[in-house]
């Protein structure tokens, strides 16, 4: 339904290995002096994404939705409960904002200039960045959120606190369990 906050967790912890891995030995792999500047700067980006990131979720535990807006939950379908998933992601997202963008930024600059280089090395590390930062479940909540009714998607939006990073799970429990 959603991704819980361990399963990303535990991918940026694997994501910040293979960064070490990449900085001690980018120099040796990366021929272009170009792409050895975008791989360093994606290391960096990545990192700020990660401190930040982790700040958002550690944000979202302590963010209990009030009773008020769990009452008003408890007025909609259990079924809502994936669109609920997508707005916490959403906040997540926009809690992580500007180091988000700017990774997004260097990973789609590099991806292109590698395009015409053809560095496996770079293709392989932009594509467990990708993998990481990029969830196919995602697509499946907002798609979930897109197709409710238009009165369900307007009381979700009143929902206070849901446009700031919140405790999804525990919303979820008290809402409709």
């Amino acid at each position: 339904m959603e991704i819980s906050s361990l399963w990303l967790q535990s991918k940026m912890k694997i994501l910040s290995f293979l960064f070490f891995i990449l900085t001690t030995s980018s120099s040796q792999v990366l021929a272009d002096e170009f792409l050895d500047f975008g791989m360093n700067l994606l290391g960096d980006k990545f990192t700020a994404f990660e401190v930040k990131h982790n700040k958002c979720l550690t944000m979202s535990k302590k963010n209990q939705l009030s009773d008020s807006s769990i009452a008003t939950l408890k007025q909609l379908p259990v079924s809502v409960g994936e669109a609920l998933g997508y707005l916490h992601l959403k906040a997540i997202r926009m809690c992580v904002g500007d180091e988000y963008t700017e990774l997004l930024q260097v990973l789609l600059d590099l991806e292109n200039e590698n395009k015409t280089e053809q560095n496996t090395f770079v293709t392989q590390e932009i594509d467990k960045i990708k993998l990481l930062i990029f969830s196919t479940s995602e697509l499946r909540a907002q798609k979930q959120y897109d197709s409710l009714p238009v009165e369900y998607k307007n009381k979700l939006q009143l929902v206070e606190g849901i446009h700031q990073p919140f405790d999804m799970i525990n919303a979820f429990e008290r809402a409709w369990l």
